[in-house]
């Protein structure tokens, strides 16, 4: 979702030039009014280039059920998630970042998937109630870690310990999704084996 930030400076600019007229010019004349709107729509029309309005990308929260237990998880999700924007606006890492991002958009699957799914809720607590508190935990931690002028042997043992667990943590987060999935596939495998036997009993392959 797009949210649109308008910028005040054309505005500004052009009422300062309005002003700036009728210091000079008597206003109380039908010319100078007409030339003073002129130069106010040129000036805001030219400042508007010049300053455009600012685009913000908002992603959508993930959807709710009407179930109690899963939408309480799913809340937690979206209150993580944007823990985890936070402390990724924050981080100049631009490798750190990416991979957050990452981290994020499998975050966002995994509750998107238990918001069509609620049964599957319980496959996720652990997921809900450490995994993804820790990693934000560590995310914070980096931030801070890294916002800090000097750069000590701490300081970079923080950074450089969180920076070599972060495939890890990509990867549990994946394999995480991928275990939803595994009811699915095997209800999809048994449906093509018994397909398939319908057709061979059919003289259809």
């Amino acid at each position: 979702m797009e949210v649109r930030h308008k910028s005040a400076i054309p505005i500004y600019l052009g009422g300062s030039v309005w002003i700036l007229y009728s210091l000079i010019f008597p206003m109380h004349k039908l010319i100078h009014i007409i030339i003073a709107c002129v130069l106010f729509v040129a000036v805001f029309l030219i400042s508007k280039r010049k300053f455009p309005d600012r685009i913000e990308l908002i992603e959508d929260p993930i959807k709710y059920t009407g179930a109690k237990d899963v939408d309480q998880a799913i809340s937690e999700g979206n209150r993580y998630l944007e823990e985890m924007k936070k402390a990724n606006d924050l981080i100049q890492n631009a490798v750190i970042s990416e991979k957050i991002d990452k981290l994020s958009t499998i975050t966002k699957k995994i509750f998107a998937y238990i918001s069509e799914k609620p049964e599957k809720l319980k496959d996720i607590r652990r997921f809900l109630t450490y995994f993804l508190p820790t990693t934000i935990k560590l995310l914070n931690s980096y931030a801070r870690a890294e916002a800090q002028e000097n750069d000590g042997k701490n300081i970079q043992q923080i950074k450089n310990n969180i920076e070599g667990v972060m495939d890890s943590i990509i990867d549990s987060f994946l394999k995480y999704l991928d275990n939803l999935y595994a009811d699915e596939a095997m209800d999809i495998d048994a449906e093509i084996t018994v397909f398939d036997s319908m057709l061979k009993a059919e003289n259809l392959k």
